[in-house]
């Protein structure tokens, strides 16, 4: 399947501030199942310093610097790519995708939910589809209820949340079950906003779930960066010197050619 993406994010600060360095995990990576054909990346200002790499995630990304005065930054993201998951190869999962991790802590009341809904044998993929069905389930989804902080425990206890408390509470139950997993952002065929969700190790397979709208994380998912949880991939993250409030416009597109 080939895909055409889209994502436009921009800040915008209510004085001008100054100092700005960025961190940015946006730039989808060249995977056996996900070739990049094409893309283009800009950052306004045009003058800001940057370089680019990979993280211990094998997440590429871009770090930078602005120092003139600003009252905007703005990225911007757009090409095209491949995907087919039949070429997706055997690894090992690395292991702390086993274990718990900040924003993954396992509950009294999530381990009460998992022996309510998962044998204690079974195939683990079966599994990992039951678990991310009860999730979805388990959930109202509710923007402005959470925040990137909020843990899989209180997100759950909530039972109200978005993408990334879907995620997180389907990631918690599946390590709690024995079943590697991790987090994964990027952009599904669509438009609106960036979208999380999760890939489980089965047998040395990455498989794709995604529990906010109960179906598989295939083909049509465009992988920008993944994690042990959120706090480990942010698309962003920033600082700034200057007392300014700051708003944010974030908008995607993806098509299938």
């Amino acid at each position: 399947m080939e895909l055409s993406f889209y994502f436009d994010t921009e800040l915008r600060f209510s004085t001008d501030v100054t100092g700005h360095e960025f961190l940015l995990r946006c730039l989808p990576a060249d995977l056996p199942e996900q070739k990049i054909l094409s893309h283009t990346f800009t950052i306004m200002p045009e003058d800001a310093r940057m370089s680019f790499g990979t993280d211990a995630f094998g997440n590429r990304f871009c770090s930078g610097r602005l120092e003139k005065e600003h009252e905007g930054f703005r990225y911007t993201l757009h090409g095209k790519a491949y995907r087919d998951d039949s070429l997706r190869e055997k690894t090992e999962a690395e292991p702390f995708y086993r274990y718990p991790s900040p924003l993954t802590q396992p509950t009294e009341e999530l381990s009460d939910f998992l022996k309510d809904i998962v044998p204690e044998r079974g195939d683990a993929l079966k599994n990992a589809q039951i678990i991310a069905d009860s999730v979805h389930e388990h959930f109202s989804y509710a923007p402005g209820e959470t925040e990137v902080s909020t843990t899989a425990g209180e997100a759950f206890r909530r039972a109200r949340g978005v993408c990334q408390d879907y995620a997180h509470v389907f990631i918690t139950l599946c390590r709690m079950a024995g079943i590697p997993a991790r987090y994964v952002s990027g952009l599904p065929v669509g438009e609106g906003a960036s979208h999380a969700w999760a890939e489980v190790w089965v047998d040395g397979i990455w498989h794709g779930f995604d529990p906010t709208r109960r179906t598989s994380a295939g083909e049509s998912y465009l992988k920008l960066c993944v994690g042990r949880d959120y706090s480990d991939c942010p698309l962003e993250r920033g600082v700034f010197r200057g007392c300014a409030n700051q708003t944010q416009t974030v908008f995607m597109r993806v098509t299938e050619e």
